[in-house]
């Protein structure tokens, strides 16, 4: 615990700064910022000392701090512009984390020197120890350890520090440790026969603060490194102390006991200092240079077991250092797309606020393609994580390390591994078993999302048909989240318990060496840190493996990804097609229903002797004279075939008709008053229908079943809606002119009897066709009944019955009126709709469409069949309104086509669009045809 203590204490002590000068007045700091541009933006004089003077500074492209150090010794000559050189040359010599880095280096115009730094944020020891006094021992061997290694590196690179104090070390609170600073008289060691070398430090100077210089140093003696460990010894007094080891008081007296006088034991100025430290630093302050240990000595003996500094992420591994972490987002993204908005339909279908808005189905639409853009995102970002990983493969390291660097998401799994920084307080065990948690941190975090999509995949084919498979999904996909997520939140616990110090990430790359090259030298380093860890590297990375896993994983998660956007889609496009095409039983449509009650008791009067298939002959006889049949394996073929039957057109001369009324009505007045030869013959002619048999039978009839008599019921396998025949009954209006000529000829005549007869029939054969399923059929009805009554109401105006006429329009105004009663349009999707007893059974069996569009357009029932609303309505119709096997047989299509028990014919299913095949995946999970019957549906309800 003893470095842990050491790192909290020295970043809560505060520094304090003396003012410094405004940069707006500040000529060094113009004619700098005029030199840097735009590389680096100047903020304010942070020091002055020695040679320089230094900046405050800001990189934009890299986003981080800076110093800029200048030159600004008054007089500067030739040789302090070399000594402040040599410093940036030695900074830029000696790469360590215990040294201040250097970026780069320039001249002002006038040839002034400076150059850009590492920005430390801590501050020096000399303002901590003004601010807080003396540290405690673990905190000082720490510092002391720090300063060792950076002299040990500088050292080995043939540089001696010379002016190693307090001022110079600094404390880098990003990551936590000391840093020296202020080469600024670094000296080259170099062979006695190189004087240029060493030129600028010789001819009797004395370069350094007397204070901390080493006796050959005042007398001026060869500099070794060993003069760096004097000034570390001193430095040690001072951080434990307060004070230098002599009394001495004068800067002479100082010097002259560098030179002669023992140091006091550190035992009488610091009891509680450790034997080992006060011998230690008694050796560092010996006369005799020789009898002082060196830098990487005291670097061993200040922090025992220290292992070797170890690069990370391993070179060649830069980009793929956290790579999981970075992968996670997109994924996390697109399932909450897919999920939410498939989640809140589920949950908001049955409200009425969602029910009857559209903006929901659209916003949760674009949600969900906005979750599959996510995966398709995640899938490029994985191919781009494969090809970092391939690299790695060709590298030769292992699954281990790869992993480890993949879900490095701070960057500090080097010091980790190395056991320094906050990690030396843990034990080999301890780091390796956090090493493993990070492992499982980071994949079980990754794996939320993809593995929710995957369970609701599953949900989906395992209880997709059944009544709660809706709360068997939802509460699925939440465990799947709350399980993997709450597990990865639960494995990053140990390390934060452990660890509570702020951890900030630092990485060391080499540039003199390929990536191959350094991968083993790398082993060697991680090999000797990780002593006494169970997790290696691992086996080496297989590159075909990267890809099998790369692959097979993207096309999982798309997949699932794209059956839950299918759903969502389906979705918005049953809403959608149910609130565009389900049709609205307007005003018009409501009137044309309410006629038929209202004129009921002027139609024929029914003969149960003609049954409902024999009427619906009928009708196919008069519906053939208009176009002939194709034939078809389900229906029947008529018993006889009638000639084709075009209407006749007499000459607008002929009979004077009133506007908007038909010309029969008019040659019914004028038959009252007799017919000329040329009007006869055209109505004889006009009269001619070839089915006005069948249409007197369809009159007689009290029920007529159209689809009965033109299918062969029953039938051997399911229809499918679309199958369902379809007759439009295009020859209705041609046969009902054809009668209507027919009263004419009963009225010239003067058959009173049989053109109210007739004019009846056409009545009950409008009447007939207007309870017939399907509203085109109602609208042709309608259309029959209008000329129905105008017929009749000819009928009796021709005759003289002025009271019969008007009895027959107070009946129609009746109905008329009725209308005003009830809403302007019929939208009802629900069981009292069907049940409106004032409108035309084929209107309300009608409803049965909008209600399955509604079906349709609920994720609910799409994923998990009708509910028992929407079973109720269907059975409602089948059992109560349909009346006729073939009815029911229409009913139950219908059923079972949004039940998905039945297939859609072959035929229909090679027409299909590509879209349409993810639907059909969809059902294959789900289990029947639900969906593909959805799809297909919109056509149907655009239709009718």
């Amino acid at each position: 615990m003893a470095r842990t203590s050491r790192i909290s204490r020295i970043s809560r002590q505060s520094t304090s700064h003396q003012p410094v000068p405004t940069l707006e007045h500040d000529a060094i700091a113009i004619a700098l910022q005029e030199a840097l541009g735009t590389r680096v933006l100047l903020i304010r004089s942070i020091g002055e000392g020695g040679m320089g003077r230094v900046y405050l500074g800001r990189d934009p492209q890299l986003k981080r701090f800076v110093a800029v150090k200048v030159l600004v010794q008054a007089g500067a000559d030739s040789e302090a512009h070399a000594r402040f050189q040599r410093e940036a040359q030695a900074i830029a010599a000696v790469s360590h984390p215990n040294v201040v880095s250097i970026y780069g280096v320039g001249e002002l115009p006038d040839g002034t020197p400076y150059f850009v730094m590492q920005y430390v944020s801590g501050g020096s020891m000399s303002e901590r120890l003004a601010a807080s006094g003396p540290l405690p021992i673990e905190m000082a061997e720490g510092v002391l350890g720090d300063v060792a290694a950076a002299l040990a590196a500088a050292h080995k690179r043939g540089i001696i520090h010379r002016d190693v104090k307090p001022a110079n070390v600094l404390w880098d609170e990003e990551s936590e440790r000391a840093t020296v600073s202020d080469f600024g008289i670094a000296s080259l060691m170099s062979d006695a026969d190189d004087e240029n070398a060493i030129r600028i430090t010789q001819g009797g100077m004395r370069l350094g603060s007397p204070a901390y210089m080493s006796p050959e140093q005042l007398l001026a003696e060869p500099i070794t490194p060993k003069s760096d460990i004097y000034a570390l010894g001193l430095l040690g007094y001072e951080l434990l102390t307060g004070r230098g080891p002599y009394t001495a008081e004068t800067p002479a007296a100082v010097a002259a006991a560098h030179i002669r006088d023992e140091p006091r034991p550190l035992a009488e100025v610091r009891p509680d200092a450790p034997p080992v430290l006060g011998a230690l630093l008694k050796r560092c302050l010996s006369k005799d240079a020789s009898e002082r240990p060196t830098a990487d000595e005291l670097t061993a003996a200040l922090t025992p077991g220290a292992p070797d500094v170890l690069e990370w992420p391993p070179p060649g591994l830069e980009r793929t250092r956290g790579a999981l972490w970075r992968l996670m987002s997109m994924p996390a993204l697109g399932s909450v797309c897919l999920l939410l908005p498939l989640l809140l339909m589920l949950q908001l279908t049955n409200t009425a606020q969602f029910e009857d808005s559209i903006v929901w189905t659209i916003a949760l639409a674009a949600s969900a393609i906005v979750g599959l853009l996510a995966f398709s995102g995640a899938a490029y970002r994985m191919a781009r994580a494969a090809r970092a990983t391939d690299a790695a493969a060709r590298l030769r390291y292992g699954w281990a390390t790869l992993m480890e660097v993949a879900v490095d998401r701070k960057g500090d799994t080097g010091a980790l591994i190395a056991g320094v920084r906050e990690y030396a307080v843990l034990t080999a065990g301890e780091r390796s078993a956090l090493r493993i948690l990070r492992i499982i941190r980071a994949v079980l975090m990754f794996m939320t999302a993809p593995v929710a999509l995957i369970v609701a995949f599953i949900v989906l084919s395992m209880h997709g048909g059944e009544p709660d498979g809706a709360h068997a999904f939802v509460v699925a996909v939440a465990w799947a989240v709350v399980v993997l997520g709450g597990a990865g939140i639960v494995a990053s616990v140990p390390e934060s318990w452990a660890l509570a110090s702020i951890r900030k990430r630092r990485g060391v790359h080499s540039s003199r060496k390929s990536d191959a090259e350094l991968a083993p030298a790398w082993y060697a380093a991680f090999e000797r840190s990780r002593e006494g860890q169970a997790l290696g590297s691992g086996s080496p990375v297989r590159r075909a493996v990267i890809v099998l896993i790369g692959t097979t994983a993207t096309i999982v998660v798309l997949f699932c990804a794209a059956v839950l956007l299918s759903i969502t889609l389906v979705t918005f496009s049953g809403r959608l097609a149910n609130r565009v095409y389900t049709p609205s039983l307007s005003s018009w449509l409501t009137f044309a229903s309410q006629r038929n009650p209202a004129v009921r008791s002027f139609r024929t009067a029914p003969d149960s002797a003609t049954s409902a298939i024999a009427a619906g002959d009928a009708m196919l006889a008069i519906t053939s004279t208009a176009h002939r049949r194709s034939a078809s394996p389900i229906e029947r073929p008529l018993k006889r075939e009638y000639p084709l039957w075009s209407r006749v057109v007499p000459p607008s001369s002929m009979f004077e008709k009133q506007p908007g009324a038909a010309w029969t009505d008019a040659a019914i007045l004028a038959a009252a008053s007799g017919l000329t030869a040329e009007q006869r013959a055209l109505l004889i002619s006009a009269a001619a229908h070839p089915a006005q048999e069948e249409f007197t039978r369809v009159a007689h009839a009290a029920r007529m079943d159209v689809y009965g008599a033109l299918l062969r019921l029953p039938l051997s396998n399911p229809l499918f809606p679309s199958e369902y025949p379809t007759e439009s009954l295009a020859g209705l209006d041609e046969a009902m002119e054809s009668r209507a000529a027919r009263v004419a000829l009963d009225v010239a005549d003067h058959r009173f009897a049989d053109a109210d007869h007739d004019a009846r029939d056409m009545i009950a054969v409008a009447s007939q066709v207007m309870d017939m399923p399907f509203s085109f059929n109602v609208f042709r009805g309608y259309r029959a009944l209008q000329r129905g009554v105008r017929t009749l109401e000819s009928v009796y105006i021709a005759t003289g019955r002025e009271r019969d006429a008007r009895m027959l329009m107070d009946s129609v105004a009746a109905g008329s009126e009725r209308v005003n009663r009830y809403p302007a349009s019929l939208t009802s999707t629900n069981l009292h709709s069907m049940m409106r007893t004032d409108f035309a059974r084929g209107i309300r069996m009608e409803v049965v469409l909008p209600v399955l569009a509604r079906a349709c357009a609920n994720p609910r029932q799409l994923l998990f069949g009708p509910d028992e609303a929407t079973k109720s309505e269907i059975e409602y119709v089948r059992d109560s309104l349909a009346v006729h096997p073939s009815e029911k047989l229409w009913i139950e299509s219908l059923s079972q086509m949004i039940h998905g028990n039945i297939e859609a014919p072959a035929d229909l299913r090679r027409n299909l669009p590509p879209l349409m095949i993810i639907p059909a995946m969809v059902d294959g999970i789900v289990g029947g045809h639900r969906f593909v019957n959805c799809m297909l549906y919109s056509p149907l309800v655009a239709r009718f």
